[in-house]
């Protein structure tokens, strides 16, 4: 454990164990959902209304959104745009295109047609 008594010597002696392959939605979310009840997120809605999300329902969601994608020839290293308003399924298909290996480009639903131009081009 760093003692931090020096940032120089602490700077020069870091070092990252990054694992050779690392895909968020399998080796976090998936591996949290093993808890059926573990909590991902409490959704609460413009009208007040709650609902809870396990990690266990993020999984299961993100399993099926990203067999959709795969269907609709979303592979690996792919960009996909993501523009929704604000609901709870967002976060399971984010999960899906990691899982899939895909760059989710998340964006607003107050993007103008300029906006979606640069994006896609960029």
């Amino acid at each position: 454990m760093a003692n931090m008594t020096s940032y120089e010597h602490e700077r020069a002696a870091f070092r990252l164990d990054m694992p050779e392959t690392f895909n968020f939605g399998f080796d976090v979310i998936d591996h949290w959902a093993e808890d059926p009840t573990k909590l991902a997120m409490l959704w609460v809605d413009e009208t007040g209304q709650s609902a809870r999300y396990t990690f266990a329902d993020v999984r299961r969601e993100s399993n099926r959104f990203a067999s959709v994608l795969q269907r609709l020839g979303v592979r690996q290293g792919d960009g996909v745009m993501l523009v929704l308003p604000r609901l709870p399924q967002w976060h399971s298909i984010v999960v899906a295109l990691m899982k899939l290996g895909a760059l989710p480009m998340p964006g607003t639903v107050l993007l103008t047609p300029k906006d979606y131009e640069y994006r896609i081009n960029t």
